[in-house]
């Protein structure tokens, strides 16, 4: 699914980026867009380009029921970074029940767990649950309409409620666009009492492509 030459040929994301969008920044920092939005989430980590082989890979992966690339792909993440967030509990992001059993599986939970475990960090699914059903994200026209979709779509399972007090929790998913889903479960995960709330996704797309 993913030879060695298109490994190489998949664009990693650069040193100078925002440190909360991975948009491209004149040097590592946050950039004025995020200063100014101040969502609940504290650092993304991301790998590649999506708009680089890497993102077909992806597509098969979660689109045409193809599981073999995950634990490659999962292993592809580069863990340099996060590694000095200390994370003390890994989280997927959810698939509500009805997408799930569509799909079969949740992608995010197969990257999770393999990067827990690359992390020594504490894996933790179905703590965070997605509470309803909501348009796909790539079927929203805007970033502004992506956030307005996800308001009130997630929360803590009530027996998890203590879970992430004081915790410092590093949300997974596959690929970060407009950040609204992400945003939205660190927000939630916040105000559960989460101390700090990273990202880290295996590709990023550029949210320029969407305005």
């Amino acid at each position: 699914m993913l030879c060695h030459i298109c490994r190489a040929e998949s664009t990693a994301v650069s040193r100078d980026v925002c440190r909360t969008c991975a948009e491209p920044f004149a040097r590592p920092g946050t950039c004025s867009r995020c200063v100014a939005e101040r969502t609940g989430l504290d650092r993304l980590y991301a790998s590649f380009l999506y708009e680089s082989p890497v993102g077909s890979a992806i597509k098969a992966f979660k689109f045409d029921d193809i599981r073999a690339p995950g634990p490659v792909v999962a292993k592809m993440i580069n863990v340099d970074a996060m590694r000095r967030a200390e994370a003390d509990v890994v989280v997927p992001v959810p698939l509500h029940g009805s997408r799930l059993r569509a799909r079969g599986f949740n992608q995010a939970e197969i990257l999770a767990e393999h990067l827990s475990a690359r992390l020594g960090a504490v894996y933790r699914p179905n703590s965070l649950i997605r509470t309803r059903d909501t348009m796909p994200q790539t079927a929203q026209p805007t970033a502004a309409t992506r956030r307005r979709a996800l308001t009130g779509a997630f929360a803590i399972e009530p027996g998890a409620a203590t879970l992430f007090a004081g915790k410092r929790v590093l949300l997974v998913d596959d690929v970060f666009t407009t950040g609204s889903t992400i945003i939205a479960c660190a927000e939630v995960l916040k105000a559960t009492g989460a101390r700090w709330v990273g990202a880290a996704v295996l590709a990023v797309q550029p949210i320029g492509s969407l305005k």
